[in-house]
């Protein structure tokens, strides 16, 4: 099943992961480079890079997410290139990045190698990749995995859940490993706060373009009731505040690779 990230009110999920942007931007240290927000989504990284200086291009398939990042720098007066592109097809010029950031973004491509080999193309030669991606996270999953697996006895297929390929550091380096860079990772931490189990689950659960998506489906097959009725039970576990874990990635590449002619 295809997600249009542009459905629903993604900004209520874009605050809650904007302390990982704050981490994803400092750590690569953007100060006048050329920079690419990959799945810029509501402009977090994008405006943070570009306040420090960075000349940023923002890219996203989302036709209202892109419309909110420009509409959020324009207010700041930053300078914020947004274009049309996904992971695994980025409009911009071979080596034309310093350095790729994607804050939980790059995560939902639906075909890793190719997004690796796309990210790797519009890189410099001594360019960098930064990025952000959940482990497995047993609070967070739980509450995802109701909606998801309901939804999946539904159409019969497998969970919609992201590719788990993105936090494990081996396999990244097998993606990247053939471009020349070598990957480093460090565990982080975001705190997502429960003022109640209902405010919660009508915006970032009923919101979040997952959500919207799902919701017709849960209704149609009559198990919505069930589906929020659970999911109201596991917030209220959660109150007022529960951790959650993710993963930033680091790439450099360890040599400048060269096509023998």
């Amino acid at each position: 099943m295809e997600i249009d990230w542009g459905l629903g009110e993604y900004e209520w999920t874009g605050t809650d992961l904007a302390p990982a942007a704050q981490v994803l931007v400092t750590a690569a240290q953007v100060d006048g480079l050329d920079v690419v927000d990959l799945g810029c989504g509501t402009g977090n990284v994008a405006l943070l890079a570009a306040e420090r200086g960075a000349h940023v291009t923002g890219v996203d398939p989302a036709a209202r997410l892109r419309e909110v990042t420009a509409a959020r720098a324009a207010a700041k007066d930053l300078s914020v290139t947004v274009l049309d592109g996904t992971a695994a097809a980025i409009p911009l010029p071979d080596g034309s990045a310093d350095v790729v950031l994607s804050n939980f973004g790059v995560i939902m491509a639906p075909d890793p190698q190719a997004a690796a080999d796309e990210i790797a193309r519009v890189t410099a030669p001594d360019g960098r990749v930064l990025f952000t991606a959940w482990p497995q996270n047993a609070a967070l999953d739980g509450l995802i995995g109701i909606s998801v697996q309901a939804v999946a006895k539904i159409t019969g297929g497998p969970p919609i859940l992201a590719k788990p390929v993105w936090d494990d550091a081996d396999a990244v380096a097998g993606l990247f490993g053939p471009h020349g860079f070598k990957v480093s990772s460090a565990r982080h931490q975001l705190t997502f706060v429960v003022s109640s189990p209902a405010e919660y689950w009508n915006t970032r659960m009923l919101l979040h373009p997952l959500g919207a998506k799902t919701v017709p489906l849960l209704q149609e097959a009559g198990l919505y009731d069930a589906v929020e009725a659970e999911s109201l039970a596991y917030l209220e576990q959660l109150m007022p505040e529960f951790p959650v874990d993710y993963v930033l990635m680091s790439l450099e590449r360890s040599q400048v690779l060269t096509v023998a002619s």
